[in-house]
């Protein structure tokens, strides 16, 4: 859909006795620079969007931005901006996934095995930290990015060719890689073939049913295969901190089975809703909401107990056996989660939640924010959530830079060095992986028995990032006590990880450094 501006004429007639005035003049230009911005405008959405033709047309958005600082373009101008500014934008997009795809290069064979089937895995587990320490993402983002990249160059190849033209988004680029992604070269070809030239006129929130139908189309039983595979495996529960001492928990099910269970957290929010406008108590602790309502229905089902205070038990139909060879009709595993800890009251939380506090905050004598799941919380919200903890633990950080210098264990005794460099590192430390420390290892920098297990020559390292450091593609060329670290990747990256600060508002300038990188 072209969008075009109506022409302006103006014809002056008679006399004008303030022609010369300051005022005037002032209009005649701006309503000048109004007529040569929307002409050179105009021009520029006409110009197809090519690598010769680029230069130019980030000139003309640079010139238009100056227009638009002056306060000369209107609304419809602006979105005409916007336009232009998308297109360019998408041939520099399609620009980077080339260059991505020249330098990862092509895929391995699937089919590989024995000692190819490891170097490929070596491989691009060099890339994607070669990725991620470039783009300054995390290795998942780097692996997605490399996947894109190739398929892109190979069977996608008429998609990005349409990208690298403006005509269509990064968004239309992102649904087609996802409803291809389990189809081979054969069948996407002839998918993009029957899809045609509604690539393009199709809004990037409506292709993906268009690609889907074409692909329902083309392999009636490859499609059901495929949404067989993804209903088996593409499930799962995954967590993300958010700030505010918030979390996410993004669930994917089923549709039959995520229907039945938003029926069930609906019909308790209306249960919860329809309660708390007689009860006084529960009106001041829940908002009139069904965002809140929701919530507080499902933490009511996920955490609520048993009578005998273990954690509930659930009927799970096992992939749909129940009423197979061997399972009686009707029946279904069940399932008893046992109850972490001991001693805890009927409907009380499970797990630890760390609240991170300088004592002066915790004390009400400052207002510092404090450490939740890793995110800002606060100074009030973090004394709050300190009162419901059942322990605390002396923790030592440095005054200056914040990073961590003793972690105290719940009775004041000296810690094991794996808790403590857990504690002092937070995630792994290799570049851009953000994997938690506790789930990681203990990596000495100088191997055993040549380099001692201290603080100096001990960090945490995910498996991934372990094998990588081992396999040679990342090199730790400088290690301390606060966790610092130099580093250099194959390929020639260097940087500095930093230490980390064990609460957040220290550590904001750069500590004093007697010993300067030499990058």
């Amino acid at each position: 859909m072209q969008v075009r501006e109506p022409e302006v004429g103006v014809v002056l007639t008679g006399p004008w006795s303030h022609a010369e005035s300051a005022l005037s003049r002032e209009r005649a230009a701006r309503f000048a620079r109004r007529v040569a911005a929307r002409k050179r405008l105009r021009a520029a959405l006409e110009v197809p969007v090519t690598s010769e033709s680029v230069p130019g047309l980030v000139a003309d958005l640079v010139a238009l931005q100056d227009a638009a600082d002056a306060g000369v373009l209107g609304p419809a101008d602006l979105l005409a901006r916007l336009r232009l500014a998308d297109r360019v934008a998408s041939w520099a997009a399609a620009h980077a996934s080339a260059a991505l795809a020249d330098y990862a290069g092509p895929a391995g064979p699937d089919d590989a095995v024995g000692e190819l089937a490891q170097a490929q895995v070596r491989r691009d587990r060099h890339l994607r930290l070669e990725v991620r320490v470039a783009r300054g993402i995390s290795d998942d983002a780097a692996g997605r990015d490399i996947d894109a990249a190739r398929r892109l160059a190979a069977d996608l190849a008429p998609v990005r060719a349409a990208w690298s033209r403006g005509e269509v988004s990064s968004r239309h680029v992102a649904v087609v890689l996802d409803r291809t992604r389990l189809c081979g070269a054969d069948l996407t070809a002839a998918v993009l073939d029957r899809v045609g030239a509604r690539l393009v006129s199709t809004s990037a929130n409506r292709i993906g049913a268009v690609i889907t139908a074409a692909l329902a189309g083309l392999d009636p039983a490859g499609q059901a295969d495929r949404a067989r595979t993804a209903r088996r495996h593409d499930v799962g529960v995954h967590y993300r901190g958010l700030p505010d001492g918030l979390a996410q928990i993004v669930a994917t099910h089923r549709v039959e089975d995520a229907r039945a269970i938003m029926e069930l957290v609906d019909d308790t929010a209306d249960r919860l809703l329809a309660h708390r406008r007689d009860c006084d108590p529960c009106a001041a602790a829940l908002p009139d909401e069904i965002g809140p309502a929701r919530a507080a229905a499902h933490l009511a089902l996920v955490l609520r107990e048993d009578a005998d205070g273990t954690a509930p038990t659930a009927a799970v139909d096992t992939d749909g056996c129940a009423g197979r060879s061997g399972h009686a009709a009707g029946t279904a595993t069940v399932v008893r989660t046992p109850s972490r800890g001991r001693g805890r009251r009927r409907g009380s939380r499970r797990g630890e939640l760390q609240v991170v506090v300088d004592l002066a905050t915790l004390l009400g004598l400052a207002e510092e924010p404090g450490l939740l799941a890793s995110q800002p919380v606060p100074a009030a919200i973090a004394r709050e959530l300190a009162g419901e903890c059942g322990s605390l633990r002396r923790i030592v950080t440095d005054p200056v830079t914040g990073h961590l210098l003793d972690y105290g264990t719940r009775v004041y005794l000296p810690d094991s060095l794996k808790e403590f460099v857990s504690a002092r590192d937070g995630t792994c430390r290799s570049p851009g992986c953000g994997q938690p420390a506790a789930r990681s290892q203990l990596d000495h920098v100088i191997a055993f028995p040549h380099g001692p297990s201290d603080v100096a020559n001990t960090h945490a390292l995910c498996k991934r990032d372990h094998d990588t450091k081992t396999d040679g593609d990342l090199d730790v060329l400088d290690h301390r006590a606060d966790g610092s670290a130099t580093w250099r990747t194959r390929h020639g990256q260097t940087g500095v990880t930093p230490p980390r600060p064990y609460l957040p508002g220290t550590g904001i300038g750069p500590p004093p450094d007697d010993d300067p990188c030499p990058f």
